[in-house]
């Protein structure tokens, strides 16, 4: 949004006197201003020009908007817990390693706000329906702005995901996924790629294959 500063001066005893008035309404100074100028906008520009105006205004606002959305960089999830699912797109934790250390902080209880479930551990969140993370996961590859997929299930005890490096799904133990992202991050001053070599390596050997499965629900 395009927006200019006016300049008004004015005698402050005036001023004050003006503020404590609107006070008592919970009105600040510039609210009540900015509806006068709009007042003035509305009573001295003709309609047709205002037609005008305010039809640049929202092409200009919608070719914003879409320059911002094209600049997203998010992750998509999925998040199963208590037999309850979630969608949503987080502008933050958008690689598989930040999650991973999000869960961990989670199911350890070391999150101070003490989330109410997993899903609600995340911000700069948007909410999506079941059938819109479907058509995201499956435009990924035509999708910049996609970094990560994301698919815990807290019931099963596992976590899903495939991002541009890896473009095929993979599914772990949550406990091992959890274990890793201790060791990556054990060390904030390494560098980003340094802890994320950490990850994989801590990961290497702990996918779940059908075989793998098998065996871990028999042993149940």
């Amino acid at each position: 949004m395009s927006h200019a500063d006016v300049t008004l001066f004015f005698e402050k005893k005036r001023l004050d006197a003006v503020r404590r008035a609107l006070v008592e309404n919970n009105v600040t100074v510039e609210e009540e201003l900015s509806k006068s100028f709009q007042f003035l906008y509305e009573q001295l520009v003709p309609i047709e020009q205002q037609t005008v105006i305010e039809s640049d205004i929202r092409e200009r606002d919608r070719i914003e908007q879409e320059a911002a959305e094209a600049r997203r960089r998010f992750g998509v999830y999925h998040v199963r817990e208590n037999g309850e699912d979630r969608y949503f797109t987080s502008d933050h934790f958008i690689s598989f390693p930040l999650a991973a250390y999000r869960y961990r902080l989670y199911c350890r209880g070391e999150l101070s706000d003490q989330p109410r479930c997993f899903a609600d551990s995340f911000w700069e969140t948007r909410s999506l329906s079941e059938n819109e993370y479907k058509d995201l996961c499956g435009s990924m590859e035509d999708d910049h702005r996609i970094k990560v997929l994301l698919d815990f299930d807290l019931d099963a005890g596992t976590v899903s995901t495939c991002d541009r490096l890896h473009p095929a799904w993979r599914t772990y133990p949550l406990h091992d996924v959890s274990v890793a992202a201790y060791h990556a991050q054990r060390s904030l001053y390494r560098p980003t790629d340094e802890r994320l070599e950490i990850f994989e390596n801590a990961l290497a050997g702990k996918e779940l294959t059908d075989e793998s499965e098998s065996a871990q629900i028999q042993s149940m």
